[in-house]
């Protein structure tokens, strides 16, 4: 798979997990308003990403820098960067299907 098809399939994901990543950060305020939500991080600190929040879009916003970041890079830094992106494109994906489950559920 040639460079520019693994960029333009990683933004699509990019795209998918920002929707997604909006309607779960408002889902996330309902539960506050609530009291049903009062965790500090949604991914461990010793994790993949260098952002710690208790929403999803800073890690989106940390993603997409990634992503701006190795698009005007050369080939070797690419190669370097695209294993953790690929990662936190990954850990988004199953935090926000997990906790999408988990409101269906309660």
């Amino acid at each position: 798979m040639s460079k520019e098809s693994v960029l333009k399939q990683l933004q699509e994901n990019l795209k998918i997990i920002y929707h997604k990543a909006v309607d779960a950060d408002k889902q996330l305020q309902q539960l506050r308003s609530q009291k049903k939500a009062g965790f500090a991080h949604i991914f461990a600190a010793d994790g993949a990403f260098k952002n710690h929040s208790d929403t999803f879009l800073p890690y989106v916003e940390e993603l997409a820098a990634d992503l701006q970041e190795i698009q005007t890079d050369d080939e070797d830094h690419y190669k370097k960067l695209l294993p953790n992106i690929v990662v936190k494109i990954e850990l988004l994906f199953k935090m926000l299907s997990s906790l999408k489950n988990n409101l269906k559920e309660s």
